[in-house]
């Protein structure tokens, strides 16, 4: 990566949103609602009141025309859109050609080039970045944020929060331009950053809800029994009772080996033993027993503020605000829970999935929400209801639209060896049947005109045939 061709766009960006703060103009900050997309929302937000500057946020789904004409109507001097834009260049082009704009994204761009003067993006994948592992939307706001003050160094934790979020360190460990926002967050003595057992639950679920609740990876035969999930634990010599955090250096490491050996003996990759035990990013502005003291479930405290709606409780949480914090550990819960039915669901009906030579297409209706459909589709692949070494796509009725159905994609890094791009090929055939889609090769989504679901595995299987082809050759 052109790490410095990279930061003087970076630089370029923040000095154009400092001149419309000093003229004294609105900035009008669009973020994307999930963990990465709220984290830097709160960034920017920090950054810009730190510079006296005013900001209007909203924190939405996704970006499509008709929020984009909406936005042209405030007639707003300057917009800043966070985790979301590369995929609507064209559009953005079209209706907000006389004001300011500033993309800050790491999706890699899908919609043609900036062609506008008052126009600029900065992605770090034009510059060979790798959107999957080296750098978040929260880490781009974070640069950003970082070039108007060097003071904003100090919000490097809530980047490493919303890279969690985005999985950036799905394999147990940071790259790229992360590895710089994680030193500069333990220079601060803002974050320490831990080899453990990286189970969703270290904080605030006791040792055998994390067990029983695992889903990154699954534990086979454990997962989703609670019973056994207490024996097991009993059988090495832990108190279920207990909390991951109140246990020893020696017991954690006991533990970590114990659940290791499990999941070798019942036949777990590589891949799957790398994920679970790996960087554990502690933030020490929390005590431990708070969800916001470790980064992965102060990221699924915001993802669940963003898909229940409630996505600037979410930007409130990371500003600080303690009533917002409880508020939205209440929603949590519901969240917890609609994982918990969308797992049971998927259990119950997988014998349903349409399964073609290179993907699994399973369309749930209403039976699980389009907001959880990305949570189901990992869900497949960590449960082995699927191949990992096969994409999968998990449907759903689109909650705004009866007419449409909304998709979400997931793979593993052994499937992309083969050549899949998920973001790309959603793309091409949203274009064949009408639709929006795109996104990372690992991580993308989708959404169309439900009359076409008929059509759409095949056509998504040839896709990827055609990528897996083209590699080969």
């Amino acid at each position: 990566m052109d790490k410095n061709a990279f930061l003087e766009k970076v630089r370029e960006g923040a000095e154009l949103i400092k001149m419309h703060i000093e003229l004294g103009h609105t900035i009008r900050l669009i973020s994307h609602r999930d963990a990465d997309g709220i984290t830097a929302a709160a960034i920017l937000a920090k950054a810009i009141a730190r510079e006296g500057g005013s900001f209007h946020l909203s924190i939405v789904k996704q970006l499509g025309e008709d929020l984009i004409q909406e936005l042209a109507n405030e007639k707003q001097k300057i917009y800043l859109f966070s985790d979301l834009g590369s995929g609507s260049i064209k559009l953005i082009e079209e209706h907000l050609k006389d004001a300011t704009v500033v993309i800050s994204d790491h999706h890699p761009p899908e919609d043609g080039e900036i062609k506008s003067d008052n126009h600029i993006l900065i992605n770090p994948t034009q510059f060979g970045a790798d959107s999957v592992r080296d750098l978040s939307g929260s880490g781009v706001a974070y640069f950003i944020a970082k070039a108007m003050d060097e003071r904003n160094k100090d919000l490097s934790y809530l980047a490493l929060v919303g890279a969690v979020g985005d999985m950036q360190e799905v394999d147990g460990q940071f790259h790229g331009l992360n590895v710089d926002i994680v030193e500069e967050a333990k220079k601060l003595e803002l974050v320490e950053i831990r080899k453990e057992l990286r189970l969703y639950g270290r904080e605030t679920r006791k040792l055998y809800q994390m067990l029983t609740y695992a889903t990154n990876p699954e534990i086979p035969e454990i997962t989703g029994d609670e019973r056994k999930a207490i024996e097991f634990l009993k059988s090495k010599g832990f108190d279920p009772e207990m909390y991951y955090w109140q246990l020893r250096e020696e017991e954690k490491k006991r533990l970590n080996d114990a659940i290791v050996i499990h999941l070798i003996k019942h036949g777990a990759s590589k891949e799957t033993i790398d994920r679970l035990i790996g960087d554990v990013v502690l933030i020490k502005l929390y005590k431990e027993g708070d969800p916001r003291h470790e980064a992965r479930e102060f990221a699924t405290l915001l993802n669940a503020t963003g898909r229940l709606n409630a996505g600037t409780l979410g930007v409130a949480i990371c500003l600080g605000d303690e009533d917002a914090f409880k508020r939205a550990t209440e929603l949590v819960d519901e969240y917890k829970r609609e994982q918990i039915e969308a797992r049971k669901y998927l259990l119950q009906n997988w014998n349903s999935v349409i399964e073609k030579e290179h993907v699994y297409v399973f369309y749930a209706g209403k039976s699980i929400k389009d907001t959880m459909v990305g949570i189901a589709a990992n869900i497949a692949i960590s449960s082995r209801l699927a191949n990992p070494e096969k994409p999968v796509i998990i449907l759903a009725d689109s909650e705004d639209d009866d007419s449409l159905v909304k998709g979400s994609g997931r793979t593993t890094e052994r499937a992309l060896a083969k050549g899949y791009h998920l973001g790309e090929a959603l793309r091409r055939v949203a274009g064949v049947i009408g639709g929006e889609g795109g996104g990372h090769a690992i991580a993308a989504g989708i959404r169309f005109p439900k009359n076409k679901l008929s059509e759409f595995a095949e056509l998504i299987n040839k896709a990827l045939e055609e990528q897996v082809n083209e590699h080969q050759s």
